[in-house]
């Protein structure tokens, strides 16, 4: 049985000028579990919001084509009718709670039907246990759970109903390693216990290898690959291309001009190629210069008691790219905050350029530490791109050519020229994030601080911001980035700070970070393929008379 019909499906946003959709053909068959990848700004989310009928019932917009989901034509049956059998998990799942507690949240989707409270409850039991939380949770409120718990009860609250089809937008992409497996397992667990059809936006390569049936990569507003995971991935450079990026064993395998065997295979040859992969074992490694920002035992106590930050100490150097990374929770965005001055540590002191942070005026401080959210929303609210990073400029007295020539330079810096007139709401994802950036960087800070950048981007994008972040530390500038990418922290990062709970627990070169197994293992990171390999042929080389 087909559950998604999509026929030449074109969409253009009303006030955007370029259509995001421009002729997508789909079929999905019942009982599948379907991935959805592709660059950043491709038309995935637009897709999604098309099979619920949000497109073009909701949003205004020019539409072409047809879509068919269970039968029903999203023109024509009602968006309140095709929710009944259709559930959404967006990428956030906060933008989905309405209510105080957990079990109010799920309920919430189940009064509709009718039932009685002892089969409502029943089912929310039964949705919790179906994502791996227990009863525990039914009074927890959903601003008290972590990232993977948040997201685990806003797809309990869609598959409490038992839709036919399920529909998720990128929902690992704020979560540490360990939290995306966790998401992901629920989401087969449901397929499974439900004979669900599921479809999801992702940019894992692993998790799609392992549970999707189908990938198809979305670029351009057009289907450009379709396929089981591994026959798209094996077509590395194409992939590669429409920023489907192969798993890390297939890849590394072509760039050592191998044929694609299992990971065990390449950790053997490891120790026999260890003379010939200087190459892909050259990482960043600056010693730094002067200290631009320093924290002594920095405690930080949120009201209500939650201690987010236990005695943290460390100092951040001129020309030093350094990643911090720890799972959901242990304090990464607090730190961040308390060393950019937009929270007062409840211990300690934070020092900029030898000062304690409390001798600038806001005004002086912004502009010696930039911030950049991991929510870009939070930042942006002008009516152009050229507005939003000339703003801060504005209130610091440029004006003129110098202020022409600063917003061009950042724009330039960040690729946003051709947008500089465009709203940024109707920019995508990942190309807000840059207007963050951009308009941070236009100020010139001496510390840029970047919260989860990479965060529901696809890797072509990660690299193209780690890139830029890399050539602002080559510079001479000091930047700290949050993130969940350890693979891209390896390849770019001088220094990985690790965290758990509210501790630095590591702080050294990436490499040596991740070949401690009890500190991967406490501050839940995924060591890549490439560190396990280095690491080996770093010991054999060792070895050697």
């Amino acid at each position: 049985m087909r559950v998604v019909e999509v026929r030449g499906l074109k969409w253009r946003y009303r006030g955007s000028r370029a259509p995001v959709l421009k002729g997508v053909d789909l079929e999905v068959e019942k009982g599948e579990f379907l991935a959805v990848t592709g660059p950043s700004g491709a038309g995935k989310t637009t897709l999604m919001l098309a099979l619920t009928g949000v497109i073009p019932q909701r949003l205004p917009g020019e539409m072409e084509g047809e879509v068919r989901v269970l039968g029903m034509s999203t023109l024509e049956v009602d968006v309140a009718e095709i929710a009944k059998k259709v559930a959404v998990v967006f990428e956030d799942p906060e933008i989905q709670f309405v209510m105080s507690t957990v079990e109010d949240e799920i309920a919430l989707s189940l009064e509709v039907r009718g039932l009685s409270r002892e089969e409502i409850r029943e089912k929310i039991l039964w949705a919790l246990e179906l994502v791996g939380l227990g009863e525990e949770f039914l009074e927890r409120q959903p601003h008290q759970l972590s990232g993977g718990e948040k997201q685990r009860v806003a797809i309990a609250a869609a598959v409490a109903r038992e839709p036919e089809l399920l529909i998720l937008d990128e929902p690992t992409s704020d979560l540490d390693p360990q939290g995306k497996e966790e998401v992901v397992e629920a989401i087969e667990s449901v397929r499974d216990s439900l004979n669900a059809t599921v479809i999801m936006v992702e940019h894992e390569p692993e998790l799609i290898e392992r549970f999707a049936d189908r990938l198809v990569v979305l670029d351009d507003g057009v289907v450009v690959m379709e396929g089981a995971p591994q026959e798209v991935y094996s077509r590395v450079e194409e992939a590669r291309r429409h920023a489907a990026y192969p798993p890390e064993d297939i890849e590394l395998a072509v760039q050592l001009g191998l044929k694609p065997p299992a990971r065990r295979e390449l950790l053997e040859l490891a120790a026999l190629l260890s003379s010939s992969l200087d190459g892909l074992c050259a990482f960043p490694r600056s010693g730094g210069g002067e200290v631009v920002v320093s924290a002594r035992d920095v405690w930080y106590t949120y009201p209500g008691g939650v201690e987010a930050l236990r005695g943290v100490s460390l100092e951040l150097r001129r020309g030093e790219l350094a990643a911090l990374m720890g799972p959901n929770g242990s304090g990464k965005t607090t730190l961040a905050k308390v060393l950019a001055g937009l929270l007062k540590p409840s211990r300690g002191e934070v020092r900029v350029l030898g000062r304690p942070v409390a001798g600038y005026s806001r005004l002086e401080l912004s502009s010696l530490v930039g911030y950049v959210y991991q929510n870009p929303q939070h930042q942006l609210f002008c009516q152009s791109v050229f507005e939003e990073v000339a703003f801060g400029l504005k209130l610091r007295g440029v004006k003129g050519e110098e202020l022409e020539r600063r917003v061009g330079e950042a724009l330039r810096f960040f690729k946003l020229e051709e947008l500089r007139d465009e709203h940024p709401f109707f920019l995508s994802k990942g190309e807000k994030r840059r207007l963050a950036l951009a308009s941070v960087y236009a100020l010139r800070p001496e510390l840029l601080i970047v919260d989860e950048p990479t965060t529901g981007q696809d890797r072509r994008f990660g690299e193209q911001l780690m890139e830029i972040l890399r050539r602002l530390a080559d510079s001479g500038k000091s930047v700290l980035v949050i993130t969940h990418s350890v693979d891209l922290a390896l390849k770019y990062a001088d220094r990985l700070i690790a965290m758990s709970r509210g501790r630095v627990i590591a702080d050294a070169h990436p490499l040596d970070v991740l070949s401690d197994a009890g500190v991967v293992r406490e501050a839940k990171l995924k060591r890549p393929l490439k560190a396990e390999i280095c690491a080996i042929a770093q010991r054999q080389r060792r070895a050697q008379p």
